[in-house]
């Protein structure tokens, strides 16, 4: 019989956060080792399970001595609900550590460091900052250890709420998130005590059945919140019945929409939105500009940190009114229509055909004639014959998401030779590895991180460079 394998034990000084809910730190030996559930200024012992170029991964076994930074976190469900990561940090420790991660990219990936890196913009509110929430209903709830011991016969109901992190079918009955307003919270609870009330079925993704199956609920700054049940098969009166429900309880709730699903996945991206009730669109205002915000449309999700973050993207691109912007991977246009009256043109591309209407509904509802949006990749829009049409830019706005920029689009970018590039990121990674390969024609001038998400290990950043 062969012995099993027993994993390598190391203390670990914890020395900052990484991606994907990881921190990284050193053993005193000075191997680099990158973990979970342990924060900065912890000493940990992690079993070391895995090794990839001269770097270890591995699971903390116990803390030996508490960080000087952490905080008693606010949530019941913190650590078990995947939504949060640094609840149990300081904030002005994850400005610090965010901050440090958006820097560490340029300097370590990019090799670039003559630039100027200003301070971390911090959010205004650390909690209730979230606009939009999804939620997903199973009929067995993951319990926790206290959960299964307690004679609460509650613990034993269906689950409405998020799925665990790196286990999707398991999902944690949420009572309250902190990231969202109370109204949200209060929807919430009320659609999950309806359909208990009313035994309906709650989806089982493993057996495929199952009538209940998503909610999202969006909100505005005003607190009024549109509403999105996925279902699994057509019924208008259990639609109707809760709806109506809603619509009495909550006058906050202008706009309801259902979604059939019968397929295997949870993804609705595809599939029709059925408008019930009220309004078509939830109204959002970001300073100047009005946005219109269908069920489907990708809208900053921290509204007033959003338009923070515009006016930094505003005062690095320095529009006027003789200067044509490219407003690339635009989504809805919510970046180029907030520039639009300072531009001559706005020129934005997005894949999504959905987020190009959008961005052209708000256009018009914003009395903005000199926007133009397109629907297609934008390695295949940005040809010669486009150029020749609508002109080459003056500035070139890039928003793209977490993989950052196609090789095809930065060479599209270089041959386009805008005078000026703000290139806006949620993955200082892959914006440094973008940026480096820019820097043949391109000097970084200035980069500042904005911390977008309090709570969790996500950082936007923003970066200006000028044409050499």
């Amino acid at each position: 019989m062969s012995r099993r394998k027993t994993n390598r034990i190391e203390e670990v000084e914890v020395t900052g956060i990484a991606h994907k809910s990881y921190v990284v730190g050193r053993t005193d030996e000075g191997l680099v080792v990158f973990t979970k559930n342990a924060l900065p200024g912890d000493r940990v012992r992690v079993s070391l399970n895995k090794k990839r170029k001269g770097i270890f991964e591995g699971k903390v076994t116990n803390r030996i001595f508490s960080s000087p930074w952490r905080v008693e976190p606010v949530c019941s469900h913190y650590g078990v609900c995947g939504g949060c990561s640094m609840q149990d940090l300081s904030i002005e420790e994850q400005l610090r550590q965010k901050s440090k991660l958006a820097l560490d990219a340029f300097q370590r990936i990019a090799k670039i460091s003559d630039f100027e890196f200003e301070p971390i913009l911090a959010c205004l509110a650390q909690y209730a900052y979230r606009n939009k929430m999804d939620f997903t209903f199973a009929p067995d709830r993951w319990k926790t250890k206290e959960e299964w011991e307690s004679e609460d016969k509650t613990n034993t109901l269906p689950a409405l709420g998020f799925h665990r992190p790196e286990s999707f079918h398991k999902v944690v009955h949420i009572h309250q998130c902190h990231l969202q307003i109370s109204i949200s919270n209060q929807i919430r609870n009320f659609v999950w005590s309806f359909a208990i009330e009313n035994n309906w079925t709650f989806y089982n993704i493993k057996r495929h059945e199952g009538w209940l199956r998503n909610l999202m609920i969006r909100t505005n700054r005003e607190g009024k919140a549109m509403l999105i049940l996925s279902v699994n098969q057509e019924d208008k009166e259990k639609i109707k019945s809760l709806f109506e429900a809603l619509k009495l309880k909550f006058p906050e709730v202008v706009s309801l929409f259902y979604t059939i699903n019968s397929k295997l996945n949870d993804a609705w991206s595809d599939l029709d939105m059925i408008h019930y009730s009220g309004a078509k669109y939830l109204q959002e205002s970001l300073d100047h500009v009005n946005y219109f915000i269908s069920p489907k449309s990708f809208f900053q999700t921290n509204t007033s940190q959003a338009e923070r973050l515009y006016r930094i993207v505003k005062e690095y691109a320095e529009p006027n009114p003789n200067e044509v912007i490219y407003d690339l991977y635009c989504g809805v246009g919510s970046i180029g229509l907030y520039l639009a009256k300072d531009a001559k043109m706005i020129i934005g591309i997005e894949q999504i055909e959905e987020a190009i209407e959008d961005a052209k509904y708000n256009a018009n509802h914003n009395a903005l004639s000199n926007c133009h949006f397109f629907a297609g990749d934008t390695k295949k829009v940005l040809q010669a014959d486009f150029y020749t049409k609508y002109g080459k830019a003056d500035t070139v706005i890039l928003d793209p998401p977490r993989s950052g920029l196609h090789d095809a689009v930065i060479q599209q970018v270089l041959e386009l030779a805008p005078q000026k590039i703000v290139y806006v990121s949620c993955n200082p990674a892959t914006q440094a590895r973008d940026i480096s390969m820019l820097e043949s024609a391109y000097k970084l001038t200035k980069l500042r991180p904005v911390d977008m998400f309090p709570n969790t290990h996500h950082v936007e950043s923003v970066a200006q460079l000028i044409k050499k």
